[in-house]
């Protein structure tokens, strides 16, 4: 997530520029929302698809961070009207935001970092009516911040893709915070410390929940948000269920992944997976069905766990799940 690149440049009293794909036509390397930041040296964080446009983009951002009016540029890489060396044939537009962002800004940026690890219910709106001098405000849905009358943005947020909108004559870039999301991970063993790893430096909030405590603290576990221990028969008890919450259940037992897994599907979960082959899984549904539960719901559930690339050890294991963790987030799974 930029915005915790930007906050800690800002709080060391730099002024940055900030690129924004804001918009696109056609086929392009990144989507709206891409974002890269430019210090005045030079130096580069993040990507908006390399090439010539990222290297033009760069000086261009590198001018706005030094005191150059912010502006919108457009990159046609549409094959008639690149540059012999642009190697860049996507064959779309890319409409690009430059504005300069100075430390006084950073309590803003504060504010989204601080909504983000919420559940990431806010946007950024930056009014570009005016190119050469946009102006940035920070929308908190969780804190009852309201959008200017006459914008509505509720589409942009449900899709979290960044728009560049036109109402009542203003031209206004809602650019949601990306999805974050909560992996509560039942069990706190080898697996459990790989996929905690990977899905911290993705982003997603992490909570710990073994019934042992050498394998629920935050020695073993210091990236995590929260680390309980539990008895799995009352698995949910420190868990806030109106989160966007990924499931996972990787505990050292059948029956206790059975107990918790009966308890999960009571929840409204983005996601829920189980660790276990699938002879384990059959046993297990077969079970929860004599407790009441139906096949739709069992539908629900990802088990085996984790998309299917022949992995092994913790680390491979991690890997399949964290790819299945992406897609869910995204939409895609």
């Amino acid at each position: 997530m930029i915005e915790k690149t930007i906050f800690r440049l800002l709080g060391q009293n730099k002024t940055i520029a900030l690129v924004t794909i804001i918009d696109k036509n056609g086929s392009a390397p990144r989507l709206p929302g891409s974002k890269m930041v430019v210090e005045q040296d030079g130096t580069l964080h993040g990507t908006i698809g390399g090439g010539k446009l990222e290297y033009t983009a760069h000086e261009k951002a590198k001018a706005v961070a030094l005191g150059a009016q912010p502006l919108i540029t457009e990159f046609d890489m549409r094959g008639s009207a690149m540059d012999g060396d642009a190697d860049m044939v996507c064959g779309g537009i890319q409409i690009v935001l430059i504005e300069r962002l100075t430390p006084d800004m950073a309590p803003m940026f504060e504010r989204a970092l601080t909504c983000f690890s919420g559940g990431a219910h806010g946007t950024w709106l930056v009014d570009v009516c005016e190119p050469k001098n946009p102006k940035r405000t920070f929308i908190d849905l969780k804190a009852g911040d309201e959008a200017p009358e006459g914008i509505d943005f509720s589409p942009v947020m449900r899709a979290r893709t960044t728009r560049l909108l036109y109402q009542d004559s203003r031209k206004i870039v809602v650019d949601p915070l990306p999805k974050s999301g909560t992996v509560v991970l039942f069990g706190g063993g080898h697996v459990s410390r790989e996929v905690a790893e990977l899905a911290a430096y993705l982003d997603f909030d992490v909570i710990v929940c073994d019934d042992r405590e050498e394998f629920a603290n935050k020695q073993r576990f210091p990236m995590a948000k929260a680390v309980h221990v539990v008895d799995f028969t009352r698995a949910l008890t420190s868990i806030d269920t109106k989160e966007e919450l990924y499931l996972l259940i990787i505990t050292r037992g059948h029956s206790f992944d059975q107990v918790v897994l009966a308890q999960a599907l009571t929840t409204d979960a983005r996601y829920i997976g189980m660790i276990g082959s699938r002879k384990k899984r059959d046993i297990i549904y077969d079970n929860l069905r004599t407790e009441g539960h139906t096949d739709t719901d069992l539908a629900r559930v990802h088990c085996p766990v984790g998309l299917s690339i022949g992995s092994e050890t913790p680390k491979e294991i991690a890997v399949s799940i964290i790819a299945e963790l992406v897609a869910a987030r995204a939409g895609v799974l």
